[in-house]
């Protein structure tokens, strides 16, 4: 099969042919039909700043594709059918895992960093990591349910607890940011606020349904505009992992509101506990990846016509041109949301 091979301290991929690997008693083999390029595979190939467990290794963790073998021990699947690859891997054996909660998992890890990801024509997977695709979700929208749109749901729905009425605030909208605009518009018909510097990742937080924007280069302070807009904020998940922002914003909520935090960011935390904190009883909370929950109830939302991400495929392109649209993504060239290789 073809894979794109990341060799220890190489900044850029290499398109070689190897072996597909033989399916184990539990696994099945998939043939991947697209792969979402993610902010963290810039991070990983182009900069240098993430790191594999071991290398070579083949990237990629947000996939769709269809099963083409399955070991004698699978039951839930079988040939021929659509699936989606989790983006996420566990032990599967601890309380965690055991009671759906594998973000929680001590031996987390993630496809493509700490084993073989998705940049390929075939992955091995267990079947404890596949979800059933329906047809009437293509592909490339299915394989970035895996990372790009489960994160921001386990961010707004799972721990920041969204009800409906809750006036959002979204820092950064990037490539997960953005989702997060779309599920707080499927899961609020309060105010849905989208903050950011830059123009054209507003632009895409309009065309996805936010109510107001925030130019972050224009304000001094985003916790008095965000006043301004929505007379206070109920729930504020931030995309950007700038900490001026939680700080800055915290005048903004409303009792009993909530923080989330999933951007990784440099600055440290060096506010004292605000007696708003305290009076306003507001949680302040951090959320990674997602568990085995989002990804079933993401692809009902979109079955119900709930979930709109058909603005969010920028291109579809050859596991040949893997390496230029790593640039593209970094340069934000055409004001990308996800490019796709379809292998």
């Amino acid at each position: 099969m073809k894979a794109a091979i990341l060799e220890s301290g190489k900044r850029s991929l290499q398109i070689q042919d190897i072996p597909v690997p033989k399916v184990g008693p539990h696994e099945a083999k998939v043939r991947i039909k697209a792969c979402g390029i993610c902010g963290s595979d810039v991070h990983l190939i182009l900069h240098g700043t993430l790191k594999c467990k071991h290398y070579p290794k083949i990237p990629g963790h947000e996939a769709s594709g269809v099963i083409e073998e399955i070991g004698e021990k699978v039951t839930r699947f079988k040939k021929g059918d659509r699936v989606v690859i989790a983006a996420g891997t566990s032990c599967g054996k601890c309380a965690h895992c055991l009671s759906g909660r594998e973000n929680l998992c001590k031996d987390i890890g993630v496809f493509g960093f700490d084993r073989e990801g998705n940049f390929a024509e075939y992955n091995i997977v267990e079947e404890r990591y596949l979800y059933p695709l329906p047809d009437v979700i293509p592909f490339e929208q299915g394989a970035i349910l895996a990372d790009a749109v489960s994160t921001p749901y386990n961010a707004i729905k799972f721990r920041g607890n969204i009800q409906d009425g809750d006036n959002v605030a979204v820092f950064g909208c990037g490539g997960l940011g953005i989702h997060g605009v779309v599920i707080a518009r499927a899961l609020t018909k309060g105010k849905v606020i989208a903050l950011d510097v830059d123009k054209g990742a507003l632009d895409n937080a309009i065309a996805y349904g936010a109510d107001e924007v925030v130019n972050l280069r224009e304000v001094k302070n985003p916790g008095k505009a965000l006043k301004e807009i929505s007379k206070g904020i109920d729930l504020l998940a931030d995309f950007s992992g700038r900490v001026s922002n939680i700080e800055e914003s915290l005048r903004a909520m409303n009792p009993g509101g909530r923080m989330v935090m999933v951007g990784i960011g440099r600055e440290p935390l060096k506010f004292a506990i605000p007696f708003v904190i305290i009076e306003k009883q507001i949680t302040i909370a951090g959320s990674y990846g997602s568990d085995r929950r989002a990804i079933p109830e993401l692809i009902d939302l979109y079955v119900q016509g709930k979930l709109n991400l058909s603005r969010s495929i920028t291109d579809v392109r050859k596991l040949e041109d893997i390496n230029e649209s790593l640039h593209d993504l970094e340069d934000r060239k055409g004001n990308p949301i996800r490019f796709v290789i379809s292998p």
